[in-house]
């Protein structure tokens, strides 16, 4: 793949943007930090989250639709780059001050809701069937190198100032749109279909609900179902905000300033590559009951070490222990949820845990927040292991979540591939890089219940 192709380009234009996203974020957070304290920090991440709701819903994924991948794309690169700029003139200038800050991480949070759905077109824009999965094995490895590295370089880049640090993420923006724009779709195939344009719904966006699809009380009311959505709940209040603002304030509490920020953002990305570059562990997890209550112990466990953590490298050996163990407990919900409801209310039931955790996740940020305002910032990353373990708690005095486990995956000849959510590079632990199936499917993802109507499996069967 030369540079100058197609596929280089984008795959450096992709590059640019993930390092241009890790610069802005880090540099965000310790500006409202140094400005407006640990609260208003955390409101104003919280608030940089609710655009992403939108985008989850497939509200935004219209524009995808309407408009050419790529271009919509550059056009976001260009908006990113406008505000990383504009920030950085402002803080060179006078400073920023609380409502400047909350107004960049609005805009920012927008601009990734309505560009983060044609992402994942563009390799169908630009290559051929065999290239397209490339493209993607390319961009999961992209990501996964710039979620451990970006961080840590954010970090070392504030050293210099953070408008200095602003303006070269800026800069990136602009390289990343200018490559964007310098794409071209590819001509017709053969038999006179061109390829996707971005025309029609954004790949990976939920189509409509069927005429059999239960509704929501029903769907819950499987057994099993209400129990793991609290424990997604629990775990969604406490995982992000001990990864977004937790480790923000502790780097502040114990001096290691913007870079002991930076290399505790890039434990969270390793710990979360290396749960997805575990399938064997993952797939032991994966629908179990047991797995999801330990993961759930040993993510509370790292969540409290890492509150009282006397240095930067025990700090930064516990985060990534945590995000390991949380992506963990991830999985194991994610697989009791998929391995239990007949196909007709997975999609229900999964509509309901998306829209929780995109609820609950900027709570986590607020409450941390409040927490360390009125306390101490070790005592808020304490409340969020305490989180974890009452989601602990919650799987093991519920009989069938407890005594869920994995089903076996099918083999044979006709078994066929797994099927399995959509990948999202963005979401962090993609692993459509390997010929594992991912760390968030479960075994058996076809939603059928249990053929032996054992009480370890979640079955629909008398619900």
């Amino acid at each position: 793949m030369s540079a100058s192709s197609p596929a280089g380009r984008w795959s450096s234009a992709t590059l640019a943007s993930l390092l241009g996203v890790q610069v802005f974020q880090v540099v965000l957070a310790w500006s409202v930090l140094t400005v407006a304290g640990p609260l208003a920090t955390a409101v104003v991440l919280a608030l940089g989250t609710l655009p992403r709701i939108a985008m989850m819903s497939g509200l935004t994924a219209g524009l995808a639709g309407r408009f050419a991948a790529h271009r919509l794309l550059a056009v976001g690169e260009l908006g990113r780059a406008a505000l990383a700029l504009a920030a950085a003139g402002a803080l060179a200038v006078s400073g920023l001050d609380f409502t400047g800050l909350l107004l960049a991480s609005l805009l920012f949070g927008l601009v990734e809701a309505i560009t983060e759905p044609a992402a994942g077109s563009v390799p169908a824009l630009i290559a051929d069937a065999a290239g397209r999965q490339r493209m993607e094995a390319l961009r999961t490895t992209l990501f996964r190198v710039t979620v451990v590295v970006g961080g840590p370089l954010a970090g070392l880049g504030a050293l210099l100032g953070l408008s200095t640090a602003l303006i070269v993420g800026g800069l990136v923006f602009l390289v990343s749109a200018a490559l964007f724009l310098s794409l071209r779709p590819r001509p017709s195939d053969a038999d006179g279909t061109a390829p996707a344009a971005g025309h029609g719904p954004a790949a990976g966006m939920p189509g409509p609900p069927g005429a059999d699809a239960p509704k929501a009380g029903e769907a819950l009311a499987l057994p099993g179902v209400r129990a793991a959505l609290i424990c997604t709940v629990l775990i969604e209040l406490g995982c992000p905000g001990a990864f977004g603002v937790g480790t923000l304030l502790l780097a502040d509490d114990r001096g290691w300033g913007a870079v002991g920020f930076g290399v505790l953002v890039g434990a969270v990305g390793l710990g979360t590559v290396l749960a997805a570059l575990a399938p064997g562990f993952a797939r032991r997890l994966r629908g179990s009951g047991s797995g999801l209550i330990l993961a759930c112990v040993l993510t509370a466990a790292a969540m409290a070490g890492l509150a009282f953590s006397p240095n930067l490298p025990l700090a930064a050996v516990l985060t990534v222990v945590m995000a390991l163990a949380a992506a963990a407990a991830s999985a194991a919900t994610l697989g009791v949820l998929f391995s239990g409801p007949r196909p007709e209310a997975l999609g229900m039931v999964m509509g309901v845990v998306m829209a929780a955790g995109a609820l609950a996740a900027p709570l986590s940020y607020v409450l941390v927040g409040l927490v360390a305002r009125l306390s101490n910032p070790r005592a808020a990353v304490a409340a969020c292991a305490v989180a974890l373990l009452a989601a602990a708690l919650v799987a093991l005095t519920d009989r069938t979540l407890r005594t869920a486990t994995a089903p076996e995956p099918p083999t044979g000849p006709q078994a066929g591939p797994q099927a399995g959510p959509p990948a999202d590079p963005a979401a962090g632990a993609d692993p459509s890089a390997t010929d594992a199936p991912p760390a968030d499917a479960p075994a058996d993802a076809t939603g059928e219940p249990s053929a032996d109507g054992q009480p370890g499996h979640l079955s629909a069967k008398g619900a």
